[in-house]
Order: C-alpha cells, then sequence, then structure tokens
C-alpha cells in the first residue's frame, strides 16, 4: 500500500531554519563564545569590578540577540545608499552631541546618554565607517593613486570628531580600517606607503635624524622603481615623488606642532613603551605592573580572584585596557593562548569569508574591514600590555568591559556570518 506523505503547513518555515543553520560557522561563534566566557568570568572574580558582571551580562544577552538578527538580515541592507548615508550622518550627530553634552571620565568625553542606556557613540563609529567604506569601494574599486583620496574624505570627520574627545585608540583604529580595505580594494603596497610615509618622518625625526634621512633616500628609491610605473611616465612620477619627498620633510619639521595637538597623557603614552622604567612610578607604570601581572601567572596561573596584581588594584584599568594581564596573571599563559588562538581563528575565518565572496565587492569588503577592526585591536591591546605597543587605550574585542563595544563586536560576528551565508562556498562538480 503506498503512503503519500504530506507536506506541513512548517515544511517550508523549517526548510529555510535547516538551510540557514547549516551555513552557520562553527568555529567563528566557538571563538566568539570562548573569548566571551573568559571575559565574563574575569570580571565576575575581580574584587574591585562590582557591578560590571552584571552589566555586561546584560549587553551580552542584547548582543546575542543582534548577532543573530545580523546574521539572518542580508549585509546588503545595510550598504544600500539610502541606509548608509542616513546611519552616517547621524553618527556625526550622536558625535557633535557627545562634545557638547557628553559624559566625561578620567579626561576624555566619550560617553552619551539616551534615557537609561549610555552609549559610547565613538565605537558605534567603527561599524558605521566599515559600512560606508564597503559601500562606496564596492562600487568604485580603486583604480588610480586619487582614488584613494575620496575615502579619506569620508574617514576624516568621524576621525576628527573622534580624536576631540579624546579617543586616540579609536583615531587608529580608523586608519587601520582605511589601510586594510584600501588595499583589498585595490590600492597598491607603495599608494598606502606614501600615504603614511609623512607620519613614520614624523616619528623617525624625533628618533633621530640619521633614521628620518634614511627613510626617505629608501623611500625615493622604492617609489622611484615600484609606485605605478606602468600608470604615468618617468617625469610625472618623478615630480610626484618630489611632492611626497617635501610632504615628508615638512612633517618632519613640524613635529613639535603635530605633537603638541596631544594630550599631555597622550605623549607619555606613546613614548613611556620604549622604556618604561625611565618613570616607573609615572607615564611607565601602566605597563611595568602588566609585565609583573602577567609573568607572575606562570603556565596554570594562580587561579581566578587570587592574583595578586590583579585583586590589589595594581593594574590600572584591570576591567577594561589591561584586562589582558588579569586573564594572565589568574588563568596563565595555556589560557591565554587558548584566548590568542581565537583570535586567529576569528580573522583567518574573516579573511577566508572575503575570499570566499570575491564575487560581490561589497561583501568581500565588508569583511576584511571587520577582519582588520579585530586585527588591530588586538594587536594594539595585547602588544601594549606585554610593552612592545604603546598604550592607546583599545579595547580588547569581547573581554574588556564596554556594553557599546562589546555590542559592536558581536555585530561583526553577525555581519561575517551574513557574508558567509550569502556567499556560500561553491562545491566542485566531482565530474570536473
Amino acid at each position: 500500500m503506498n503512503t503519500v506523505s504530506r507536506a506541513t503547513p512548517f515544511s517550508p518555515l523549517l526548510r529555510i531554519a535547516f538551510d540557514f543553520l547549516s551555513r552557520i560557522d562553527g568555529w567563528l561563534l566557538a571563538a566568539t563564545a570562548f573569548l566571551v566566557g573568559v571575559g565574563l568570568s574575569t570580571l565576575k572574580w575581580s574584587q574591585h569590578t562590582a557591578g560590571y558582571y552584571d552589566k555586561q551580562l546584560d549587553f551580552m544577552w542584547v548582543g546575542l540577540i543582534l548577532l543573530v538578527f545580523f546574521s539572518a538580515v542580508p549585509y546588503s541592507f545595510w550598504t544600500k545608499r539610502w541606509v548608509v548615508i542616513p546611519i552616517y550622518l547621524a553618527n556625526l550627530g550622536l558625535l557633535l552631541a557627545v562634545m557638547l553634552k557628553g559624559h566625561s571620565a578620567q579626561g576624555a568625553q566619550r560617553w552619551l546618554a539616551l534615557g537609561p542606556i549610555t552609549l559610547q557613540p565613538s565605537e558605534l563609529a567603527k561599524l558605521v565607517v566599515i559600512f560606508t567604506l564597503a559601500a562606496w569601494l564596492g562600487n568604485r574599486p580603486i583604480r588610480s593613486f586619487f582614488d584613494i583620496f575620496k575615502l579619506i574624505a569620508i574617514i576624516v570627520p568621524p576621525a576628527i570628531l573622534v580624536f576631540k574627545q579624546p579617543d586616540l585608540g579609536t583615531s587608529l583604529t580608523f586608519g587601520a580600517l582605511f589601510l586594510g580595505m584600501s588595499y583589498w580594494a585595490g590600492a597598491t603596497f607603495s599608494d598606502l606607503l606614501v600615504l603614511i610615509s609623512p607620519i613614520v618622518s614624523l616619528i623617525l625625526n624625533a628618533v633621530g635624524d640619521e633614521y628620518w634621512y634614511g627613510f626617505m633616500i629608501a623611500l625615493v628609491f622604492w617609489l622611484l622603481f615600484f609606485w605605478r610605473v606602468g600608470n604615468w611616465n618617468f617625469f610625472i612620477r618623478v615630480f610626484l615623488i618630489a611632492i611626497v619627498l617635501c610632504a615628508n620633510f615638512g612633517a618632519g619639521h613640524l613635529r613639535p606642532q603635530f605633537w603638541g595637538l596631544l594630550k599631555e597623557y597622550q605623549q607619555k603614552r606613546l613614548t613611556s613603551f620604549v622604556n618604561p622604567y625611565e618613570d616607573p612610578r609615572g607615564s611607565g607604570y601602566h605597563i611595568l605592573q602588566s609585565l609583573i601581572a602577567i609573568g607572575s601567572g606562570g603556565v596554570n596561573g594562580t587561579g581566578l580572584g587570587k592574583g595578586n596584581q590583579s585583586q590589589g588594584a595594581f593594574i590600572p584599568e584591570r576591567h577594561t585596557d589591561f584586562i589582558f594581564a588579569v586573564v594572565g596573571e589568574e588563568l596563565g599563559f595555556k589560557i591565554t593562548l587558548l584566548v590568542i588562538s581565537a583570535y586567529t581563528i576569528i580573522c583567518i575565518r574573516g579573511v577566508l569569508t572575503a575570499i570566499q565572496s570575491r564575487a560581490d565587492p561589497v561583501g568581500s569588503t565588508l569583511a576584511i574591514g571587520v577582519m582588520c577592526m579585530f586585527l588591530f585591536h588586538v594587536f594594539l591591546n595585547v602588544g601594549m600590555t606585554m610593552g612592545i605597543m604603546p598604550v592607546a587605550g583599545v579595547p580588547l574585542p569581547f573581554l574588556s568591559y564596554g556594553g557599546t563595544a562589546l555590542l559592536v563586536d558581536l555585530i561583526s560576528i553577525g555581519l561575517l556570518q551574513s557574508i558567509q551565508i550569502v556567499n556560500p562556498v561553491q562545491q566542485k562538480d566531482p565530474a570536473e
């Protein structure tokens, strides 16, 4: 007797749900869950972060909802012109509102109260900049050196407003996003070298004239032989190189004026990492205490809530900027290695997602932007806790306390998931 199977009214929904779940990146979610768990555990057992754990937990639940939402909504929606332009302008408005009515803490005015919720618009600005650059580059890839300056026009307004808060770390993040997404969209290494060379000259001028002059000589020879050789004739290239050289001379000689744009504490942060022992109780204190904490943790750590440096309040900003030092002391080398591995997985999956979606420049560039944000934050934050990078006030993704930062991190994971779902891996035909 033959039986005819009848599809239930829920069959299409079940099929859609199964198809959605089958495309979820398990590695990406596992790495994210591990990092969030480490961050919450560290906050929960800290004796000096009362209330932070509960607040971060609340934001985590909201962040998970947003992760699922951004995974389900096609990423292209956020880069449509009628969406991305209002978002960009609204974020500029929030950044302006922070300057006028924002809350201050430790000399920085970065937080804005919207009813019962306190947000940090500079964190949201990272996502907005990624959306805006991806929307622009998706339809206008970089074909000449001068195309890059259009991207600079997008970056500059939010970067200036964030820098004035002051928030040097987020301003530097905009630079990392600009460089990574520009390179992925067609800019050459030489193009980017030309743009950052005045900053390099400014730094090397402070280190020593011999380093500065050596860099400019090497720069001239590199650009002569490698800078868009097929695009310009020799005389035009020489003329442009002369302009670049003048810009580098100007940056070096105007170093005192540029240096004066930074707050005093920012100046000390940018120089103390070179020799923190020069001022161990002042500008070098953060780094030295962090190094002591990481070293005292050993292989297995002292145990959650049992770190002498962490619980003794020797580590400044131990729940935000220097939370990696707390993890190193209380959980030890084994867990910190897993933490670094989890970040590596997220960054690798970001690159693979960008390659996987090459057919759609918007999605590919968006994935690279998210990857660059995570990579820069981890590199700078972990580097400053280990004394190899300046203290720039950049949060460690998923670990550092901060509701807005956690929401942005989880939304970013949702975006990567959305890109993967819309652009699945193409299976090769066995017959080929």
